[in-house]
């Protein structure tokens, strides 16, 4: 059975302030990873974006909440004629101002919302919860890239149904931007504007989160996102306890055997910066390679300087200077801390 995407990005609103520059940017690199990476072909991958410029009004903007619930209604219809299951894999994208329904989900608010109308919405966990209960798809990946303050009372513009048990063996990957009641943020990354949780899961999609031999498990991709979110915050985002500094994640046990892709790992060129008094030491680093720990993956005379340049994949190495040993922690984008061990 084929895998699906559906992806949403709605940049500007008619009523919602402030204007937002990334979601677009965003579903469009997702909607890309999905056909080159998520085994989604062309006719399955659904991209929704919203209306440029937005009508002056509100109440005629588009998409709406009955656009995407057209395309549920749509997987739904071929569940049915399918014996149950239209797909191996759904992946749901949603990005644009958002809210916190509840600790457990956050609402991608429509293009027709307004602070008065936030009914207009789709609730993602719940849609997403839809999908994998019923065994519609084996597997059902969620991202929603959207704030999650706490508004008042909004009606849930769910399934409607029962939730019945999901079958075994059925698997979900779900990530928010922020934690509930928190603010997601967008930042310009490598010149174009982005949000922040979504260009740190299009970095570990791409690479930056697979395992040697390419997979990217739950496990892994939530230990980058975890790690490497903060690499794109400013400091008046780091200051402020409102900005999420960390993404809200949840995958289906056991984590380490959910493979969401098999992407080649990256390798990041990377500066090492080494301790006062090692300029000549001869140095070695050591790492965990082909299953094996304690691996040599480097190791080099004394040059006379305190850096050390390699190319290493994201991980956790040991370096050693005759005798004195330092833990070095590889991070996204080659970022590197240096301690003591």
């Amino acid at each position: 059975m084929p895998n699906r995407a559906i992806v949403v990005g709605i940049r500007q609103y008619a009523e919602l302030p402030p204007r937002l520059e990334g979601p677009k940017n965003d579903a469009e690199m997702f909607h890309d990873w999905v056909k080159k990476h998520g085994g989604v072909d062309e006719t399955d991958a659904k991209l929704i974006l919203g209306d440029e410029p937005p009508p002056a009004a509100a109440v005629n903007a588009n998409p709406t909440e009955e656009a995407l619930k057209y395309e549920f209604d749509c997987l739904e219809d071929e569940a049915l004629k399918n014996n149950g299951c239209a797909g191996d894999r759904l992946y749901l994208y949603l990005s644009g101002h958002g809210f916190g329904q509840s600790l457990s989900d956050a609402s991608l608010l429509m293009a027709n919302a307004t602070m008065q109308r936030p009914r207009h919405h789709i609730p993602g966990s719940l849609w997403a919860d839809h999908f994998f209960a019923n065994g519609y798809f084996k597997e059902v990946i969620l991202f929603i890239d959207c704030c999650r303050e706490r508004y008042g009372a909004a009606t849930l513009n769910g399934p409607g149904n029962p939730m019945p048990v999901p079958p075994d063996g059925a698997r979900r990957f779900y990530g928010f931007a922020t934690k509930y009641g928190k603010l997601a943020v967008e930042r310009r990354i490598d010149g174009v504007m982005h949000g922040v949780f979504t260009a740190t899961l299009m970095d570990a999609l791409n690479g930056g989160a697979s395992e040697e031999d390419g997979r990217i498990t739950g496990e892994s991709l939530k230990a980058y996102l975890f790690e490497n979110m903060k690499g794109f915050l400013s400091a008046d985002d780091l200051a402020d306890q409102d900005v999420a500094k960390e993404p809200d994640l949840y995958c289906e046990p056991p984590e380490e055997e959910f493979v969401i892709a098999t992407v080649q790992p990256k390798k990041y060129p990377v500066t090492i910066p080494l301790p006062t008094g090692s300029e000549t030491k001869p140095r070695r680093l050591v790492g965990e390679q082909g299953g094996r720990k304690f691996v040599q993956i480097a190791n080099s005379g004394a040059d006379g300087t305190l850096q050390w340049q390699l190319q290493l994949m994201r991980g956790t190495y040991q370096l050693l200077l005759n005798g004195d040993s330092y833990v070095v922690t590889v991070k996204g984008r080659g970022r590197v801390d240096v301690a003591a061990s």
